[in-house]
């Protein structure tokens, strides 16, 4: 029998102790791992149960979801399917299906466990992770895990996706992020309600659409619907445009702005944001991405620690200039940035939305928030700040609240 997979499902067949698949809403990451257990089952004896900390009846289970993958593939003469149990007539596989809260002692006696498939595991408990670590232990068995982590202190999220968990460990482990732009039957229903969180709460549909973890507010710099928002508006003829470049580094990607300022409200209307972005490549796509750049009117302004950079862009006929940085720069443009009345982010603009999200100030180790400014989700954020140097220097916001400016800073 053949079967449509993605890429990162081979990973599925293969042997690893961990599986870690991790990420948000309408992935397709529960139906995925059901099937490959499904077909792992028929093609070997298997003991596989389905838990996850809190399971209150058969119906909290992902029993349903498996009775509904067998019948997808009409598999249904190969499987005996009861009240609590999941039986395959040719290999003699079994799925069971268990709750890990009030039932642990139960589960530590229960031989023979090839496969155990924790859903939700963002509500893993430390005490049953150390019991059921030690109880899966069939030579060749393995541990899967399915969730949307919810913040940095969760359990999986700590052992095996913060940077660095992994750095002194040796367990054999696939780890792997999958969001609905990895579902090619993603609907149009869910579409629909991730375009409306987009724009109500950009924060909850990174969290339940994209897998980010939950922020705390309260370190975050800009916050949305006080600081900033997301909306689709239509661009005023007249407007002079600013834009700013954040050259990448090392894994760091390039970043690239175009906004403007009408009535002290700033309007970010295009962005670049590209790994690996070859240094002559730049200038390309800055023209493909960045309205109105191509026209050669306008300076694009950079980090002025690029000179090299700075200087190839314009000798391939890209206006470009170094930004004044210094001691104090980043705090100072975070606090002109919040001069600002507001600052709209058009909806296509989503990395830069999703640095707004997560720009945060550093919190020490008591939990205390800190003055010091984190180093991440900051490259379109810093263009930002390059962006409107000029703009910053010259003291003129005030006079955007009554006319639009149109000043060409080249």
């Amino acid at each position: 029998m053949e079967i449509e997979i993605a890429p990162w499902q081979e990973e599925l067949f293969k042997p690893h102790r961990y599986k870690i698949i991790y990420g948000g809403r309408g992935s397709g990451k529960s139906y995925a791992v059901a099937d490959a257990l499904i077909f792992i089952s028929l093609k070997k004896k298997s003991l596989i149960m389905c838990s996850r900390e809190f399971q209150g009846s058969i119906k909290d289970s992902v029993h349903s979801l498996i009775v509904q993958r067998i019948n997808n593939y009409k598999l249904n003469e190969f499987f005996e399917i009861i009240y609590d149990e999941i039986r395959c007539k040719t290999s003699g596989s079994k799925f069971i299906f268990k709750g890990f809260k009030n039932n642990i002692d139960n589960i530590k006696s229960i031989a023979g466990i090839t496969h155990l498939w924790i859903e939700e595991a963002d509500s893993l408990s430390i005490d049953s992770w150390t019991v059921i670590k030690p109880t899966i232990r069939e030579a060749g068995s393995e541990i899967w895990a399915t969730f949307n982590p919810k913040n940095a202190n969760d359990l999986l999220y700590k052992e095996f996706i913060l940077e660095g968990a992994n750095e002194f460990q040796t367990q054999d482990a696939y780890v792997v992020k999958i969001n609905h732009q990895d579902n090619p039957h993603f609907p149009q229903v869910l579409k629909d309600e991730l375009e409306r969180d987009k724009q109500k709460d950009f924060g909850k549909y990174l969290h339940i659409w994209e897998g980010e973890l939950l922020k705390n507010s309260d370190s975050q710099i800009f916050r949305q619907g006080v600081h900033w928002d997301i909306d689709e508006f239509e661009e005023p003829i007249g407007i002079h445009p600013y834009y700013g470049l954040d050259f990448g580094f090392s894994q760091d990607p390039t970043a690239g702005i175009r906004c403007y300022v009408v009535n002290n409200i700033l309007y970010i209307t295009h962005e670049v944001y590209q790994h690996r972005l070859a240094i002559d490549e730049i200038g390309k796509k800055l023209n493909e991405k960045l309205k109105d750049y191509d026209s050669g009117r306008y300076t694009i302004w950079c980090d002025s620690a690029s000179p090299d950079k700075i200087h190839l862009l314009n000798k391939h006929g890209y206006p470009a200039g170094g930004a004044d940085k210094g001691k104090g720069s980043i705090e100072a443009g975070i606090e002109h940035l919040k001069t600002f009345d507001k600052i709209i982010i058009h909806a296509r603009c989503v990395e830069t939305a999703k640095e707004f999200c997560n720009y945060s100030y550093v919190v020490d180790r008591s939990g205390d928030i800190t003055t010091k400014v984190k180093d991440d989700y900051n490259h379109c954020i810093d263009a930002l700040r390059y962006a409107l140097t000029r703009l910053m220097k010259s003291g003129i916001v005030s006079s955007c609240k009554t006319k639009l400016l149109n000043i060409d800073w080249v």
